[in-house]
């Protein structure tokens, strides 16, 4: 993957895939490699969906990675675009499938440069001096290394099966673990427990309610909740699988509980996105957002 000269507008920003930078609004943000590498790929197929497999080949090549990588890495994009702050998010969760880049897209081509490699865009770039020290270390100590290898693979060969390789179980979370990271709004161990294979729809009660309406309780615990942590929380949720349009016994969907005055009410941000997410996202749901009792009968 080498950058090539060109000059990407979409919304407010701009991203130069030749100086390898972002401009959102009137201000350069400072982004990792890896989103940015995930922001280059969407734009690549703007309007298009773009596979979760085919981002994580892209973006780490040739290295097995935990699935949690990928939502991290769209996460750590969506906020250097102020994605969830917009009426009309950017960046698109097909639930299950992969993100689209939702906005129109204008390129522009600049003169030619020659190529850079894009993993050397922001990482910590190897000094040729570097390169060089390593090359006489791997000289000195080559001899050694073949010897330690080889007398590694005497001792595995003759060490009992069951010691030479442990598969791991999955790592599975109780419903307090669940339900104490709904609570705290831990993103990052909401994560975890995503790329562990935690359903998020999943009942905790009686009232049939998943995550995602367990996590607005929080408008009526803890009314000082910190609401962008909340969003994310919740967005994350939604990448995950947490369905809009799930209702519990009663007849409510998040967007229902959301938005009434004794929960979050209709100007938290939360509210906001999930109406957004549920009328003008990728395959809007509409009305089935709404709690059942909500519904007009048909004429």
């Amino acid at each position: 993957m080498s950058r090539r000269c060109q000059r990407w507008s979409f919304a407010d920003c701009i991203f130069d895939e030749g100086n390898w930078s972002l401009i959102v609004g009137d201000r350069r943000v400072s982004i990792e490699t890896k989103p940015l590498i995930l922001l280059r790929e969407l734009l690549l197929r703007s309007g298009n969906v773009v596979s979760k497999s085919e981002l994580l080949d892209t973006i780490w090549p040739n290295v097995t990675v935990v699935e949690a990588s990928l939502p991290t890495a769209v996460r750590k994009l969506r906020l250097a675009l102020n994605d969830d702050q917009r009426d009309v998010p950017i960046i698109e969760t097909v639930s299950r499938i992969g993100y689209r880049l939702a906005a129109p897209v204008e390129i522009e081509e600049l003169p030619d440069a020659p190529g850079t490699p894009i993993a050397g865009a922001q990482d910590a770039a190897v000094e040729p001096i570097a390169e060089q020290r390593r090359d006489r270390r791997l000289t000195l100590f080559g001899m050694a290394g073949v010897l330690v290898i080889a007398s590694v693979a005497v001792a595995l060969a003759f060490a009992p099966s069951s010691d030479v390789s442990t598969a791991k179980e999955p790592r599975t979370y109780s419903q307090r673990e669940q339900l104490n990271a709904l609570r705290k709004l831990d993103v990052g161990a909401i994560e975890t427990m995503l790329a562990a294979g935690w359903v998020p729809d999943t009942p905790y009660d009686k009232d049939d309610n998943g995550a995602l309406n367990m996590l607005l309780n929080n408008c009526e615990w803890d009314p000082g909740h910190d609401q962008r942590k909340m969003l994310l929380a919740a967005r994350t949720l939604i990448d995950g699988g947490a369905e809009l349009a799930r209702r519990n016994v009663w007849g409510d969907t998040p967007y229902s509980i959301a938005k009434a005055e004794r929960y979050c009410g209709p100007n938290h941000p939360v509210t906001k996105m999930l109406r957004t997410l549920c009328y003008a996202g990728y395959k809007p749901r509409g009305d089935r957002c709404l709690a059942t009792y909500e519904l007009k009968p048909k004429q």
